[in-house]
């Protein structure tokens, strides 16, 4: 295959090419979405009863999404929010975050949110951004639910959710542990509480049919991406964090003296893979203890 030609495949499949048109009625109303979520953007009633006014067919399922966020019940995690949307409408959850960062920038002046939302709503962005920021904006009633809830009994086959490739499967699922346990557990060791630590490890949901740790798909080649207004590698960021997870999870088994429950996440994690230990600070220490559990 010609070099061009793989370029152009490159670039057809980690780009969008629905540049959106909305009719006046559907960009007013996203507008308006928007700015109640800049304003709100943990949702709650007065959210709720606003958006309710600003729905659409087309701005339906984002309503939804939005408000069940909000509420942080187990509604986030049906299929119909979980699996992946169309890009049209990726799109537009995009255009809520860059109004969202412009309204709230101090280090610049706001410029009008109009001209923010066409901009965005003209322009190719890469798929992955896209698909990144669906699952962030929804992360909060994730986290939220999973204060309390026992998701043992739930499975996500991330295979059958839509997604176009490995890359975009990860993305799912780095963002899903991220968002139960990921920060919740830096927290958790920084305080020495492994008591809590393996309380949540224990009400985790299953991903394909097996415990966290057991995901390693990462063989994808990694792509630079902004989270806020800083460029960086996704895996840097994403995989560095679901090492820091990991480690949480494996010290708290060994502290507590749950020697093979540690062992198996060990060996069956990322942790034994030094193939991705590039993706942390931690390189050298993994690669030290790995030569020596071989």
């Amino acid at each position: 295959m010609r070099p061009i030609l793989i370029i152009a495949l490159f670039l057809l499949t980690t780009f969008s090419n629905a540049q959106v048109t909305l009719n006046p009625t559907d960009l007013k109303n996203l507008l308006a979405i928007s700015q109640l979520y800049s304003q709100f953007p943990n949702g709650g009633d007065k959210f709720a009863k606003e958006a309710e006014k600003l729905r659409t067919p087309v701005l339906n399922h984002m309503v939804d999404a939005l408000m069940v966020a909000g509420n942080g019940n187990k509604e986030i995690l049906e299929n119909r929010f979980l699996a992946r949307p169309s890009d049209e409408e990726l799109v537009l959850w995009y255009v809520i975050r860059e109004i969202h960062y412009n309204r709230t920038n101090e280090k610049q002046a706001p410029r009008p949110d109009s001209t923010v939302a066409n901009e965005v709503l003209s322009k190719k962005i890469d798929t992955r951004w896209l698909l990144d920021n669906y699952y962030y904006r929804i992360h909060g009633g994730i986290a939220s639910l999973f204060n309390k809830a026992d998701l043992v009994k739930y499975n996500f086959n991330i295979d059958e959710m839509g997604f176009k490739d490995e890359t975009e499967k990860a993305i799912f699922f780095l963002n899903m542990m991220e968002s139960l346990i990921g920060g919740r557990f830096k927290v958790l060791q920084a305080m020495k509480n492994n008591k809590s630590i393996l309380e949540f490890a224990a009400k985790l949901p299953t991903f394909n049919g097996k415990a966290y740790y057991y995901y390693k798909r990462f063989d994808y080649e990694d792509f630079k991406w902004i989270g806020y207004d800083k460029e960086e590698f996704y895996n840097e960021r994403h995989i560095g964090n679901l090492f820091s997870t990991l480690i949480a999870h494996f010290s708290a088994l060994a502290g507590s003296g749950e020697k093979k429950a540690a062992q198996e996440v060990y060996f069956k994690s990322i942790l034994h893979e030094p193939k991705y230990f590039k993706f942390t600070p931690l390189k050298d220490d993994l690669q030290s203890f790995y030569n020596q559990s071989k």
